[in-house]
């Protein structure tokens, strides 16, 4: 059974693995902020969002998901500190596919990323004035506890009685049928 995935942990692998990338500047989860412009974002840049996730397969008793996500590769259209805008947001874009595909991003519970796609975005207004390519991928992991998860200490006796002589008034009549090794 794997270790359960909790979000916040997982955004922060991501990004605190992005950060790692000697060209990015930035990389953080989706901007959120609701303005007309994302002025002064700092570039390059690659944020992360987690769109959905489904159903991801397996019988261990754990919910097994798959995240669908996207990395967003940002670029200042403009140029500032690159020269040629749009070869090198296509080259950094090219150069996150390659360093995708089968992260694990630092947890180990964590199925392989599994590259989907790479396109240029033009989606959000508010981004106009950058360059951004999406790039998708997905991840499977598991939600919830593992229901066989060892909590207690090991079972160190067990007892067997026959009904209907059980409980404390036939404590005699039990039978040994298990005691655990002292080095167990």
């Amino acid at each position: 059974m794997a270790e359960p995935l909790l979000l916040g942990q997982y955004h922060d692998a991501v990004t605190g693995a992005l950060k790692k990338i000697d060209w990015i500047r930035d990389a953080d989860a989706y901007p959120e902020k609701n303005v007309p412009r994302f002025n002064g974002l700092v570039t390059p840049a690659v944020y992360f969002t987690i769109n959905s996730w489904e159903q991801g397969g397996g019988n261990e008793g754990q919910l097994n998901v798959s995240l669908s996500c996207d990395l967003f590769v940002v670029v200042d259209a403009a140029g500032a500190g690159v020269s040629r805008p749009e070869i090198f947001v296509r080259t950094a874009a090219a150069d996150i596919t390659q360093w995708l595909d089968g992260q694990q991003f630092g947890l180990p519970q964590l199925a392989p990323a599994v590259f989907i796609d790479a396109a240029r975005d033009e989606f959000d207004p508010r981004m106009d004035d950058y360059l951004v390519w999406r790039i998708s991928f997905t991840q499977t992991a598991a939600f919830g506890v593992d229901p066989f998860a060892q909590f207690n200490s090991p079972l160190k006796q067990a007892w067997l009685g026959r009904a209907p002589d059980t409980g404390s008034d036939h404590v005699d009549d039990y039978r040994l049928i298990y005691e655990a090794k002292p080095d167990d």
